[in-house]
């Protein structure tokens, strides 16, 4: 029992260690990620906007290509997603499916960011053009997820994280398995600045040192805890 109790600051500081160690790796692999992102776009910008239809597209090979679809707007399966920030004000963004023209398929669209009600049991009127409308916008894998997802994720129309494969199961629609975030323009009142994706790169950098730095002052705390404990047990052998 004597040793086990001896053990437990050095395991307390390996699981410490180990952890930290694993969310700064975590935060480098994301940057890394939206450096990869930024570089993609770049390198995409002047290519042709791939036109979608009724066959479905590689979300993951195409993230960051433009794209341009036609097809009607289905008003009745929006979704908002929440805690959007713009300007310092907090809102959601719209995300409506668009059938495709000629297609049973449809393609979700992030069409872009409205302020949200003083009343969080009422949301905004959206503005939404009828008939054929051509859209044009950027591949996206998925939304960013923000916060954690809400009760009401499952059953209701705001979300924390847009998947495509989760939307198409909650609205019973045969999706592109893609969020187009749209970049053209439109008179909706919807504000479509979106963040530039290598935009938080640098933060994740920040955060990863956070995390390094904390399993180096662990190991630095557990060395100056061993030393010690080891100098004051030599200490009281040699009084004995």
């Amino acid at each position: 029992m004597y040793h086990l109790k001896k053990s437990i600051p050095t395991l307390a500081a390996l699981l410490v260690i180990l952890v930290t160690s694993r969310l700064g790796f975590w935060q480098l692999d994301r940057a890394h990620q939206r450096d990869a992102l930024e570089e993609r776009m770049l390198a995409v910008k002047s290519v042709s906007p791939i036109v979608l239809g009724a066959s479905l597209i590689d979300a993951k090979r195409f993230a960051a290509y433009p794209a341009k679809v036609q097809g009607e707007w289905v008003k009745e399966k929006t979704l908002f997603l929440d805690n959007q920030i713009y300007q310092g004000q907090v809102g959601f963004q719209v995300l409506m499916p668009l059938r495709i023209m000629g297609s049973d398929l449809s393609v979700l669209v992030n069409r872009g960011w409205t302020h949200g009600m003083n009343d969080r049991s009422q949301l905004p009127q959206i503005i939404t053009p009828e008939g054929v409308q051509t859209v044009e916008g950027i591949i996206h894998e998925r939304t960013p997820r923000v916060g954690s997802v809400g009760q009401d994720a499952k059953n209701g129309v705001i979300w924390s994280q847009v998947e495509p494969g989760a939307y198409s199961a909650w609205a019973k629609l045969h999706v592109q398995p893609l969020v187009l975030y749209q970049t053209s323009t439109a008179q909706d009142g919807l504000v479509r600045d979106w963040p530039h994706p290598g935009n938080g790169a640098d933060r994740n950098r920040g955060y990863a040192l956070q995390w390094f730095s904390l399993a180096a002052m662990t190991l630095i705390f557990w060395g100056y805890y061993f030393i010690r404990r080891n100098r004051q047990a030599k200490s009281h052998t040699t009084k004995k």
